[in-house]
């Protein structure tokens, strides 16, 4: 998926389709509103689903395809 990072206006949220936000304790958190206006739909849009799976995935090791991002902070108990 291609991304741009750039400074955007806040009038920009008010007519965007989606809007979500990322972060440490964030992950990936849908916005479906701003200023009690909703942004699109008023609720999580297509992109962010598929962000908030694939993000998920990932950090719970679903994902092999990216395995080397994380790192296990559990021993496996051997039977």
């Amino acid at each position: 998926m291609e991304t741009v990072e750039r400074d955007i206006d806040r009038s920009e949220l008010y007519v965007a389709e989606e809007c979500f936000m990322t972060g440490t304790a964030a992950h990936v958190t849908p916005v479906v509103e701003l200023d009690h206006r909703p942004i699109g739909s008023g609720k999580a849009g297509p992109v962010a689903k598929r962000l908030m799976q694939l993000y998920f995935d990932v950090i719970t090791g679903r994902n092999s395809k990216y395995a080397s991002w994380c790192t296990p902070c559990y021993s496996r108990i051997k039977a």
